[in-house]
């Protein structure tokens, strides 16, 4: 019998497989089937989606060529071309933890939700270690799209690829929304699959996102991929414009407060020289046609630069005295 859930990873790394596949396996219920797409990785990821062979309902196939370092987003295509037309897609990943009941749960508010096409498990973060390291705010019950948006580009959720689901009517129809580094393309494409019922949240299973250092998330010491991601992210804004226009969307934010989005990745990479950033936020501006902004800009850089002058020197303020502890007890 077919089921309704396809879980799909299309995997990489073996660092933290296993323990994605544990989590999987221990899922309180089974009624899934578990797709891996082997992204040509060096590493023998095999060895280890054979251990849970007998556990799992599964598929692994492994894809001749590497297409997720060019095209991520073409990578998570040709992962779901591999299931079975089930109903319901989970696109997860190679190093993310599920709640044991998370399936379960999922497979319940179905028939509560009739007509939702996309559903969201609320994150917890946690490190290479499995240590929690933070508890990200809930959704609401139920998130217009306005306001998903809204809160994401001001900090006040978390959002990654794995806490959702998305039925599989509404991605033949719409397809995910493709910018470089899948940057932003998760954001768009939830905006997309929910434009008409919202996105509803599945309220006690949580799913634990790894910040393992090893993600492109991660990285912000690497200019190349810092520049890409700021142009991605220009990409975004000036897609979910026309999205909302197209749309009849309320867009509940200000030019400036995307602005500040945009540039915030900039502030906190150490890659680029103060002027460096200057220079790069001005052709932001340009680009956006926010050239207004300069003077509230430069007072904002200005700003998060002696902020962050005064953390560096708090941490060295309390370094100091476990320092002299030690030279007087020697």
């Amino acid at each position: 019998m077919k089921e309704k859930l396809a879980i799909v990873i299309p995997a990489y790394k073996a660092d933290f497989l296993r323990d994605a596949l544990e989590s999987i396996a221990s899922q309180t219920s089974q009624e899934f089937h578990l797709y891996i797409g082997d992204d040509n990785s060096p590493q023998d990821l095999y060895s280890i989606v054979r251990s849970f062979e007998g556990r799992i309902k599964m598929t692994y196939k492994k894809f001749e060529a590497n297409l997720g370092g060019q095209d991520l987003v073409a990578h998570w295509d040709r992962c779901i071309a591999v299931t079975d037309n089930e109903e319901w897609i989970w696109l997860f990943s190679d190093d993310d933890v599920m709640g044991a009941d998370c399936v379960e749960t999922f497979l319940a508010g179905l028939s509560q939700n009739e007509g939702t096409d996309l559903f969201h498990f609320n994150i917890k973060v946690i490190n290479r270690y499995g240590q929690l390291v933070k508890t990200c705010n809930p959704f609401p019950q139920r998130m217009a799209v306005n306001d998903f948006f809204s809160k994401r580009i001001q900090y006040q959720v978390n959002s990654t690829v794995v806490e959702y689901i998305f039925s599989r009517k509404k991605y033949v129809e719409s397809g995910f929304v493709n910018f470089d580094l899948a940057w932003c393309s998760d954001d768009a494409t939830w905006i997309e699959f929910g434009r008409e019922g919202g996105i509803v949240t599945l309220a006690g299973p949580t799913v634990y996102f790894r910040e393992s250092g090893i993600n492109i998330s991660s990285d912000l010491k690497d200019r190349s991929v810092v520049l890409r991601k700021i142009n991605s992210s220009v990409a975004y804004i000036h897609w979910v414009k026309e999205f909302f226009k197209g749309n009849g969307i309320t867009d509940l934010t200000s030019d400036f407060t995307k602005l500040k989005w945009i540039s915030s990745t900039l502030f906190l990479s150490k890659a680029f020289s103060i002027e460096e950033k200057k220079s790069l936020i001005m052709d932001v501006m340009h680009e956006l046609d926010y050239i207004k902004f300069v003077k509230p800009v430069k007072a904002y850089m200005y700003y998060l630069s002696l902020k962050s002058f005064m953390i560096t020197l708090k941490k060295q303020k309390l370094n100091k005295p476990a320092a002299s502890r030690l030279i007087t007890a020697n």
